[in-house]
């Protein structure tokens, strides 16, 4: 979820607050293009999960805005709404990192099966660290389930920072060409991950308040940055992928090997 969960700064400049909700409202603004666009396209069919998160996030905007502007506060009414929809999407988060591995490996489907296992061993970890974290901290229960969700939060956008790392070093490996649209959903996740690993690890540091209100505007920024990058490549003509130009005969035995051992 790219917005914070704080209050607008006491008193702040009239530029600061039109830059503020500016970087809340335009991404969401544009990310409902995408769902109508991709419905237009078919590529729904393909992008199931991206397509969900892509609506679930616009409809989460839709309700949480306006219980912001009109409800009872950061500390009230907004932080429940928060809280349900920030749970529902780092859950399609890992969703859509499931659907990015799937297409990459579409052509190696024991290693695709593999790839599942690990990434629900993987998820379920990290929802017993979120669990265990509620359970056993002194604070009040919704900075518990804050703290958890955060958690999850966070380790999304590393495997979604690494996932980037991945396609950029061997996407051409794999025959998946910067031009498709399965490499512009991972380079839009990974700029967004990337940005927010840096916020939080800039946010430990001794910052002056002011300091703190411009790195706040980071996150939506960044997140800003992610949706035009869906968009540019959502309409831009996909380059068809070639597997068999750039095939991996390691890769090719291991799915072998594994498709015997069934």
């Amino acid at each position: 979820m790219p917005e914070a969960l704080y209050s607008a700064p006491t008193g702040m400049k009239q530029w600061y607050r039109f830059v503020l909700y500016y970087l809340w409202i335009a991404p969401h603004v544009l990310l409902a293009i995408v769902p109508v666009v991709m419905f237009v396209r078919r590529k729904y069919r393909d992008y199931p999960v991206f397509f969900a998160y892509a609506l679930f996030e616009t409809l989460g905007f839709l309700i949480r805005f306006p219980v912001y502007i009109f409800g009872q506060g950061p500390r009230g009414l907004y932080r429940m709404v928060f809280l349900i929809t920030a749970a529902g999407t780092t859950a399609l988060r890992f969703g859509v990192i499931h659907e990015i591995f799937n297409s990459v490996f579409h052509a190696y489907p024991r290693l695709a099966g593999v790839g599942t296992i690990s990434m629900r061993l993987i998820t379920g970890i990290l929802v017993v660290c979120g669990i265990l974290l509620v359970l056993y901290s002194s604070t009040p229960v919704s900075d518990n389930l804050l703290s958890g969700i955060m958690l999850l939060d966070r380790s999304v956008a590393v495997i979604q920072a690494g996932m980037l790392l991945f396609l950029f070093l061997f996407s051409r490996m794999f025959g998946l060409s910067w031009r498709s649209f399965t490499f512009g959903i991972a380079l839009g996740f990974g700029i967004f991950a990337t940005t927010s690993l840096a916020y939080w690890a800039i946010r430990l540091t001794d910052l002056t308040e002011q300091g703190k209100d411009l790195l706040d505007l980071v996150p939506t920024g960044s997140y800003h940055i992610s949706v035009v990058v869906w968009l540019v490549y959502l309409l831009a003509e996909e380059k068809p992928r070639d597997v068999s130009i750039h095939s991996i005969p390691e890769l090719d035995q291991w799915s072998g090997e594994l498709e015997r051992s069934q």
